[in-house]
């Protein structure tokens, strides 16, 4: 087993080949699948993944593989996590749209760090979709947002969001208001998922 907080990868499958240990906060590209075909989880360690080629959702995998199987195939990219007692939070965001656009016209673009361009469809998942990883003990992650109209083309929304770690909280929160557009509103559900809402394209 890998030592605790960290993820051991495997240059083939069933944890043979060549070893390369990596510990929390630890980010590499285009790796999975290519350089390493299986890993092994330490307690408390957790992996984010994502594609940086192929349309798959980024996910979050709490348990070793042996290999990669079916749309596992898919995945690239990894930042190591923190599943214990300071842990790292994933930052999950939904889109919604009140002003009664149809289904998917808006598209709200996150810039995210490690993680790249996150787009969402307005009104599209009822579900949480991560942007990013707030790390026990990290500073303000500063996140780029603008909200388009697919149907013009233009931008009725341009903004920054500012999330921080609330430690007595235990929970991730937007830190300042300053830039958030004006046109967006947001509410929190849990520890660190985020609802943004568009209210409105008046600029």
């Amino acid at each position: 087993m890998a030592p605790a907080e960290s993820v051991d990868f495997y240059s083939e499958e069933n944890y043979k080949g060549n070893k390369t240990s990596c510990k929390v906060g630890e980010v590499q590209h285009l790796v999975l699948n290519t350089k390493y075909k299986s890993f092994q989880m330490g307690i408390g360690g957790g992996l984010l993944v994502w594609a940086e080629n192929h349309p798959v959702p980024i996910v979050k995998w709490k348990e070793s593989k042996g290999s990669f199987v079916g749309v596992e195939k898919q995945y690239e990219c990894f930042e190591v996590l923190s599943t214990g007692d300071k842990p790292t939070f994933v930052i999950g965001v939904k889109f919604k749209d009140t002003t009664g656009a149809p289904t998917g016209q808006y598209q709200l673009l996150l810039k995210c760090a490690n993680i790249g361009d996150v787009k969402l469809l307005s009104n599209e998942l009822d579900k949480f979709s991560p942007v990013g990883t707030m790390p026990w003990g990290g500073s303000i992650v500063t996140t780029a947002i603008y909200v388009r109209d697919l149907k013009t083309g233009i931008y009725v929304a341009e903004g920054s969001i500012y999330f921080a770690l609330d430690a007595q909280a235990r929970k991730v929160v937007i830190k300042d208001e300053t830039d958030f557009p004006k046109q967006l509103e947001h509410s929190q559900s849990g520890a660190s998922d985020f609802t943004i809402t568009l209210k409105s394209t008046d600029k």
